[in-house]
């Protein structure tokens, strides 16, 4: 069963600037403001499904070597290896602070309900913590050198078919028929 989003489903991938303006203008809660920023930041960059972002503990994180190293466990049946973002990404050092303060139990220590009501409330009510998954791969698609062996392994998917819907969302293939299609035109001389 597809789940069923109030204000639908959101295609339509955001920009890093998007995502900046969210985090420096949403509404977080007070005196919780690292741990929801925090999150919010991990949707952003990891792209991983809501469950898979609250399950995490602290022994979880690892930096070496400029990166923040995550054993993101993937649910539904994926396998992966330990997904890698470089530190100095914007607003990764709230993960690593948010991660370190940790003392036992999950860095995210709140339920999935929060969690949903953290993106609505820094993004609108549009937005929910899955669009992050879709950002994340549609963004990575924007790139024609991006692989299917590398999204199956960023994403921990095991059939090339899962990534077929995320193409769609691309505009990269838009807007290279675009330009087909003046290149059409230009071949007749105009």
């Amino acid at each position: 069963m597809l789940p069923k989003y109030k204000y639908g489903k959101v295609t339509t991938p955001i920009d890093f600037q998007t995502f900046k303006e969210a985090m420096e203008n949403g509404k977080f809660a007070k005196g919780r403001m690292l741990s929801h920023k925090s999150f919010l930041a991990f949707l952003y960059w990891f792209g991983v499904r809501k469950v898979e972002a609250l399950e995490r503990r602290k022994e979880d994180f690892l930096i070496k070597d400029g990166l923040l190293i995550v054993d993101a466990t993937p649910k539904k049946g994926g396998e992966r290896e330990p997904l890698e973002v470089p530190v100095n990404l914007p607003y990764v050092d709230l993960i690593i602070k948010n991660a370190k303060q940790t003392k036992e139990g999950r860095v995210w220590n709140f339920s999935p309900r929060t969690a949903i009501n953290i993106v609505k409330r820094a993004m609108g009510d549009r937005y929910y913590p899955h669009f992050f998954r879709l950002n994340r791969a549609t963004r990575f698609l924007e790139d024609p050198t991006t692989t299917l062996p590398e999204m199956k392994a960023w994403f921990g998917w095991k059939a090339a078919k899962t990534i077929d819907p995320y193409i769609g969302y691309s505009r990269r293939h838009i807007r290279r028929q675009r330009e087909r299609l003046k290149m059409e035109l230009d071949s007749f001389g105009r």
